[in-house]
C-alpha cells in the first residue's frame, strides 16, 4: 500500500473495533481493519477468524478475503485482521419482512452446505455453560427460569453436525437491493447442528422485531426445530437491567417461556 485514505469507523465491533479504509497502490482498493480487544477467555480471536476465512476462500460464499493478520498485536497494538471490504449495508427493519427472511434463510442454507472439511473446525460448545445462572432480579416467573436452567444443563438433542456460522443474525449480514451480499464476523464458526444458527437468529429477531417475525423465521427455514436450542441460546446471554431496557427484557422472558412451554 502506498497511501491509506478515508479511514472511518464501522458500526458494530462488539469485541473490539472495526474501521473501513481505502488504499491506493497501483489501483484503489477497499479494506476493513478489524481490531480485537485482548480477552483471556477468547485467545487468538484474530487467528481463529483468519483460519475460517481462509477455509472459505475456495467456496462461493460471499465472505471477506484475508489480506494480512497480526495475531499478537505486534504492529497494530491489538490483534488485528485486514480484510477486503464487502459490498452492501446492514438492514435491520425491512419494509417487507417475508423476502428479507427468505434471503437470510437461503444464505444460511448455503453456509450449512459449504464444502468445508468438518475435521478442520472446532466443535460447537455452549456459550455460558459454566455460568451459575442465578434468577435475574427482574424475572417475573421463577418456575419458568428454573425449568429453563434444567433444560440448559441437560443433554442436547442428537442432531446431525455440519458447518455453522455460530453467530448468525441480521447484524452480521450485508444487503444490496433485496439480496444479501455478504456475511461477516466469523470467529465462532465451527461444526455443529444447524439448529444453533436457527435459534441464535430467532432470538435476535424476537428481541428486535417481536414474536411474529421470529415465528415466521422458523416457517421460512422449514424443518423441525427443537425448543432446547432456543433455551440454550437464550441462557448463553442474559439481559442486564442496567443496559437492557424493559421491552427487551420482557421479550427475552417471553422467548424463554415459549420454549419451556413447548417442552411441557
Amino acid at each position: 500500500m502506498d497511501e491509506v485514505r478515508n479511514v472511518r469507523p464501522i458500526a458494530g465491533g462488539m469485541t473490539g473495533a472495526v474501521v473501513a479504509l481505502d488504499a491506493t497502490a497501483h489501483d484503489a482498493r477497499r479494506f476493513v481493519l478489524k481490531l480485537y480487544r485482548p480477552d483471556p477467555s477468547e485467545p487468538d480471536s484474530a487467528g481463529r477468524e483468519a483460519r475460517i476465512l481462509e477455509l472459505l476462500a475456495p467456496t462461493d460464499l460471499p465472505v471477506p478475503r484475508v489480506v494480512a493478520k497480526d495475531r499478537e498485536g505486534t504492529d497494530a497494538v491489538w490483534p488485528a485482521l485486514l480484510m477486503t471490504r464487502m459490498p452492501g449495508r446492514r438492514r435491520f427493519r425491512p419494509r417487507e419482512v417475508g423476502p428479507w427472511l427468505e434471503g437470510m434463510a437461503r444464505l444460511a442454507a448455503r453456509i450449512h452446505s459449504a464444502p468445508v472439511a468438518l475435521d478442520a473446525l472446532p466443535a460447537h460448545s455452549l456459550w455460558g455453560a459454566d455460568d451459575l445462572l442465578p434468577l435475574p432480579e427482574w424475572w417475573t416467573k421463577p418456575d419458568v427460569w428454573k425449568a429453563a436452567v434444567e433444560v440448559f444443563r441437560g443433554p442436547a438433542p442428537d442432531e446431525p453436525v455440519t458447518f455453522i456460522h455460530r453467530d448468525f443474525h441480521p447484524g452480521n449480514l450485508l444487503w444490496k437491493g433485496r439480496r444479501p451480499s455478504a456475511i461477516v464476523d466469523w470467529p465462532y464458526a465451527c461444526r455443529g447442528p444447524v439448529a444453533v444458527d436457527v435459534a441464535h437468529c430467532r432470538l435476535n429477531l424476537w428481541l428486535d422485531l417481536g414474536r411474529d417475525v421470529a415465528d415466521t423465521w422458523l416457517d421460512v427455514v422449514g424443518g423441525a426445530h427443537h425448543p432446547y436450542w432456543d433455551i440454550a441460546d437464550a441462557l448463553s446471554w442474559v439481559p442486564d437491567s442496567r443496559t437492557d431496557g424493559l421491552t427487551r427484557r420482557r421479550r427475552y422472558e417471553a422467548f424463554v417461556e415459549a420454549a419451556v412451554a413447548k417442552l411441557s
